[in-house]
């Protein structure tokens, strides 16, 4: 009777571990592509209702840089896993995340934001940021892929 508790024990211990070393990672992983001829800001806003969802290949949400540099989306992603694929000349500076949450911590909306371009560049649209409040690192986010 022990005999056939203990088993069925280390059986269940066993089964539960292989179940939670199987789930899949539940960072969300972001992949941005940025086309050859862009420079500038660009700004992701995330959790907007009437907007549609990002576009996923497999696992990964893909953002795909407009020219203007500007996408509202209604997925809300937190804290993901940003790899770039960057098609232009420049480099990606300034990344930042932020999440927006209620009082009690729900997760309600967010905002993705880096600048895309020369290091002299960057150091201008900083200037003009800095003279109105804002103000990011100066150093590259991430290195060209």
């Amino acid at each position: 009777m022990i005999r056939k508790f203990a088993l069925i024990c280390i059986v269940t211990v066993l089964l539960m571990a292989s179940v939670a070393c199987s789930k899949r990672n539940s960072t969300p992983r972001l992949q941005v592509e940025i086309p050859a001829a862009f420079s500038g800001n660009c700004v992701l806003e995330m959790g907007i209702n009437d907007a549609s969802p990002l576009a996923k290949d497999g696992d990964d949400y893909v953002l795909s840089v407009p020219r203007d540099g500007k996408v509202r989306t209604s997925t809300l992603l937190n804290n993901p896993k940003v790899t770039f694929k960057n098609g232009s000349n420049g480099q990606v500076w300034g990344y930042s995340q932020r999440i927006f949450t209620t009082g009690d911590g729900i997760s309600v909306g967010g905002k993705i934001e880096f600048f895309v371009g020369t290091q002299k560049e960057f150091e201008a649209e900083q200037n003009k940021k800095n003279k109105s409040g804002g103000f990011l690192k100066l150093e590259p986010a991430f290195a060209r892929a």
